[in-house]
């Protein structure tokens, strides 16, 4: 009971820092050859984590990631190569198994460089799957991911709990205001955010443009009418239309960018596109492993070329995880005119909530974005 309470408030409250204690926790019975996983202190995360390794022995490492979870924490600079090295150099862990391999979210890395963490512990990392669910599974074949446990996807249950992340606060906000001025409107307008947000989750991106006109006015149609047939007067009538547009264009003002399904349309970031330069490219296939919406390809085994394709570069969604992975520094970002946003910039600057790499003046690249 008090689990699922926390679920359910960790779900809707998700913008928030949710931290839970770092260090090591035995899942199981592990031995000192056991598994070792490696997540951020985000409650819900790790909760979520050991209920899907029931039946498996493994160690799981919680390191430092202010409480945010591990694709936002690793893409702002919470969840870094420091955080892991940290983790794994003073949890215990070392002193209870007999290997130095790491397995982390594939999600952590947008800011975890693996050939870092091994310069500065020993230790060597993996990327495993997107997915907590997918573990066991992936540890059954021996660390090697098919090609789900490496996509990204945005199903019923992620676009419920978008939903629910959005419209559940601004409902409690909504209700708030509504209630010192005319408390008769608290529950329609908090009915109107919450359904807002389950519209615009659930179907927004299958739109056809302009996406967010389309819903501004399907919305406001039925806010209107639902307010007439209630028999709501010119304020009522006014006040649903206000809120509605309000709503509308709360949750639309960078809908791309909250989800995985695209990159952020709103945000700097959107100017720029991953460029691959053959010449550096070697095969190693860091790129490939970590990409969560699997824009690249390897080559067919009896290729005579290894080098990687960036196939399905219209799927980017610019996160950089292939960047900060690259050994070869074959990968950067460029925009249309040719400027450049070299591995090591994206390597030391993070995202802020604007979309922005700040870069200091002097830099190849004086502003990354």
């Amino acid at each position: 009971m008090l689990e699922g309470i926390r679920d359910a408030l960790q779900t809707v409250f998700r913008m928030l820092p949710w931290p839970t204690d770092p260090g090591v926790r035995a899942i199981g019975t592990p031995d000192v050859w056991s598994p070792v996983l490696v997540t951020g202190n985000y409650d819900l995360t790790v909760r979520r984590v050991v209920r899907a390794l029931e039946g498996v022995d493994a160690w799981l490492v919680v390191a430092p990631s202010s409480g945010i979870n591990v694709w936002c924490a690793a893409s702002g600079g919470h969840l870094g190569t420091a955080q892991v090295v940290t983790a794994l150099k003073t949890s215990g862990v070392a002193e209870r198994v007999r290997h130095r391999r790491a397995i982390l979210p594939q999600l952590a890395a947008t800011g975890v460089r693996a050939g870092d963490v091994h310069a500065r512990c020993g230790w060597r990392v993996r990327f495993g799957p997107v997915y907590a669910e997918d573990i066991p599974d992936y540890l059954a074949r021996e660390t090697k991911k098919t090609d789900a446990m490496r996509h990204v996807h945005f199903g019923a249950r992620e676009r419920l709990e978008m939903a629910l992340a959005w419209g559940g606060p601004a409902g409690l906000l909504v209700a708030g205001i509504a209630a010192c001025f005319a408390s008769t409107y608290v529950l329609p307008l908090v009915a109107l955010c919450l359904s807002t947000a389950l519209v615009v989750y659930t179907v927004y991106d299958r739109l056809p443009e302009p996406r967010r006109a389309i819903l501004g006015a399907f919305t406001l149609a039925t806010a209107l009418a639902a307010t007439w047939l209630a028999g709501g007067g010119g304020a009522a009538l006014a006040t649903a239309g206000a809120a509605s547009a309000l709503f509308v264009g709360v949750l639309t003002f960078d809908y791309a960018g909250t989800t995985p399904i695209e990159g952020g349309s709103h945000f700097q970031e959107r100017a720029w596109h991953v460029e691959l330069d053959p010449e550096r490219c070697k095969g190693v296939y860091t790129c490939w492993e970590v990409c969560p919406e699997a824009c690249f390809e390897k080559p067919p085994e009896d290729a005579a070329d290894r080098r990687v394709l960036l196939a399905h570069d219209d799927r980017c969604v610019r996160c950089g995880a292939c960047i900060v992975q690259c050994p070869m520094d074959a990968l950067a970002f460029e925009d249309d005119t040719g400027r450049r946003i070299e591995p090591d910039a994206i390597r030391r600057f993070k995202l802020n909530l604007l979309g922005s790499r700040s870069v200091p003046s002097g830099d190849a690249s004086d502003r990354a974005t």
